[in-house]
């Protein structure tokens, strides 16, 4: 490992699309083969062996979250809260956290998603890019809920291209990211700010690198893709 890092994983969402199945649960916290979603991801990261502290980004039912995953040491790592007072949206949740960072590179992870990318791998290629920014791209069958993400022979980052209405298979943001953290330092404290709409359209302006994986991803965000969630990420 040539320089610590730490993560920040967003676990704050409304998960309104998932209410018809989780009335009273977040999102991150929806039972997946007996344990917490949030559990899988948590895992990834201690698997890795990169991370002595994770920060939770937290919002809706913060409680709920804090409860579970207080002094909880079994993933070999520090586990703190990030708590949103009001909903910031990804970019003010980040912004939220970065002060509890200690370590100039930091990894956010979306925590209603599972990606199976070797994340050792892909610090070395970030650094190796000797990039401000990385992240973790994954071909689809339909990519029509996340937009295309078009990179380079060398993985570039060339251009974003909007969500369509037609399946259609391609590269899309899996919503894995490195970068310094000196990126959100003109971001107001306690600002609504999405990360996706209001800053990635800026950031890859600037040399930024895809590091693509083939491993298994699903999001959670809708009741289609949660029922599917027991059988696909059985044993993870």
């Amino acid at each position: 490992m040539v320089e610590k890092i730490e993560a920040v994983v967003l676990a704050g969402g409304l998960g309104t699309r998932l209410r018809s199945e989780l009335p009273e649960t977040p999102k991150v916290l929806a039972p997946v083969n007996g344990k917490p979603f949030l559990d899988i991801v948590l895992k990834s990261l201690c698997a890795s062996r990169l991370f002595q502290k994770v920060i939770l980004s937290v919002g809706y039912k913060a409680e709920m979250v804090i409860e579970n995953y207080r002094g909880d040491s079994s993933f070999g790592f520090d586990i703190d809260f990030a708590v949103e007072e009001k909903p910031l949206g990804t970019g003010g949740g980040i912004k939220n956290a970065i002060g509890m960072i200690e370590s100039r590179l930091v990894m956010v992870l979306n925590g209603d998603s599972f990606v199976g990318v070797d994340l050792a791998r892909f610090v070395e290629a970030h650094i190796e890019k000797g990039v401000l920014f990385s992240m973790v791209l994954r071909e689809v069958k339909n990519a029509n809920r996340y937009g295309l993400v078009s990179i380079d022979a060398g993985g570039a980052i060339e251009r974003f291209e909007e969500k369509k209405e037609v399946d259609e298979k391609g590269m899309i943001n899996a919503g894995i990211y490195l970068f310094d953290k000196k990126l959100f330092d003109g971001v107001e404290e306690n600002r609504v700010v999405s990360f996706e709409r209001d800053m990635l359209p800026d950031i890859i302006k600037k040399p930024a690198f895809g590091f693509v994986t083939n491993g298994k991803f699903l999001d959670i965000g809708i009741p289609e893709t949660y029922k599917l969630a027991e059988r696909y990420l059985k044993g993870l």
